[in-house]
């Protein structure tokens, strides 16, 4: 396949960057995954296959063109400067070369006298000012000023590590945000997420089990055969969210906002999903195809039986 029709099926044109084919495949592949066609459906089944190995090569092929691009852009910028460099040194004379490394070695070494002969005269002056201080003040005055500089040195020291251990208590709600994209396999029970951006996210087969995720931002997320059981959803934005086959029993979303996900084939049994925003008026706008809400309480109010 060649880079045009790479970019033509991405959707994308030739001056596109690393960001936006990620983007697109990631808006395709949620598109084609055969995981979202009914099994039966063979001939559909095979269509969205084939049409997802074709949009991982033109992501790939794409990928390789953009980074050959930068790699080549950054080898002409260096051979640029080189050859600047180069044509700098050739335009001076060697009369003029010779009369720069001069002067130049000259100021080096008026430098160095002139650094010497300051730390000379500074170490006598701080000798005689220090002496002249020792007579005039008490013996019992003298150990003070070192008193007070080890009192702020230690303050110093802990304010540094009160700022460090705050910093790290900021960061461990980031990390654990960031380890569901490094660890594919993690077990994730318990996790505090509330209020984490996980938009966009490819979270498919994680164990979320109990995990906090109230208010939590999952618009678009790929959440395939997802582990939910008694998580917190409460405020959720699962806006557009593929929810296939989840488990979701006894989780709790309470005012989430479930317009456009996909949830077929999940287990909402036992799921209090109070309040939650499914539609607009009478139309409900979420796909619940196999759906279990046995005992699930439901966004009325009622007990699904």
């Amino acid at each position: 396949m060649q880079i045009e029709q790479c970019y033509k099926l991405l959707g994308l044109t030739s001056n596109a960057t690393l960001e936006d084919i990620n983007k697109a495949y990631k808006a395709l592949a949620l598109q084609w995954h055969p995981d979202r066609i009914p099994r039966e459906n063979v001939q559909q089944q095979l269509q969205a296959q084939e049409r997802l190995k074709e949009i991982n090569h033109a992501r790939d092929s794409l990928r390789k063109a953009a980074e050959l691009n930068a790699s080549t852009q950054s080898k002409q910028t260096s051979q640029t400067n080189q050859n600047s460099n180069q044509n700098s040194n050739q335009s001076s004379t060697p009369r003029d070369r010779s009369y720069q490394q001069q002067t130049n070695q000259q100021t080096k070494q008026q430098a160095k006298y002139q650094s010497k002969y300051q730390n000379a005269y500074q170490s006598t002056y701080h000798q005689n000012t220090y002496q002249a201080k020792q007579q005039a003040e008490p013996a019992s005055e003298r150990y003070r000023p070192h008193q007070s500089q080890s009192y702020q040195t230690y303050q110093s020291s802990q304010s540094s590590y009160q700022s460090y251990d705050r910093s790290r208590s900021k960061s461990a709600s980031s990390q654990s945000a960031q380890s569901s994209d490094r660890s594919p396999n993690s077990d994730l029970t318990g996790a505090d997420f509330r209020g984490a951006n996980l938009r966009e996210k490819y979270l498919e087969g994680r164990n979320l089990s109990y995990a906090n995720l109230s208010n939590a931002d999952l618009a678009d997320a790929f959440l395939h055969r997802v582990n939910l059981q008694g998580a917190n959803l409460q405020g959720a934005n699962l806006f557009r969210a593929n929810l296939f086959q989840a488990n979701l029993q006894n989780a709790d979303l309470r005012g989430a906002n479930l317009i456009g996900a996909d949830l077929s084939g999940s287990n909402l049994s036992g799921a209090n999903l109070s309040g939650a925003k499914v539609g607009f008026g009478e139309k409900i706008m979420v796909k619940l195809t196999n759906v279990n809400f046995q005992g699930a309480t439901m966004p009325n109010g009622s007990i699904y039986s």
